[in-house]
């Protein structure tokens, strides 16, 4: 299995004490989300962030995908609007979705 990461960004949002997965998609559909990383598999990108970078990251939502596929993606050749749908569609056919927020981020785990 090929471990893989996605990370989308989006002006601060205002995350639901209760937030599910069609919160989620509802903002990937509207097209708000643009893509801040998507390759193999990382720990925690935020720990690598520049301090001058910190302001920035305060007044932007963070929505990390971390999935496994049996193959390998070749992340370079998807438009933002492939890799839209390839995530709505991963989603769609996830049986399990774990998701963990706080007051501005979301980790879902598929």
């Amino acid at each position: 299995m090929k471990n893989h990461s996605l990370i989308l960004s989006t002006t601060k949002v205002s995350i639901p004490e209760t937030v599910t997965i069609d919160f989620v998609t509802k903002l990937i559909n509207s097209g708000l989300t643009g893509i801040e990383y998507f390759g193999q598999g990382i720990d925690n990108p935020l720990e690598e962030v520049e301090p001058d970078m910190k302001l920035i990251n305060a007044q932007t939502s963070y929505f990390e995908f971390y999935f496994d596929t049996e193959g390998t993606i070749d992340y370079d050749s998807m438009s933002n609007e492939d890799t839209n749908r390839f995530i709505i569609e991963l989603i769609e056919k996830s049986a399990n979705i774990e998701m963990r927020a706080d007051d501005k981020d979301i980790s879902i785990y598929l």
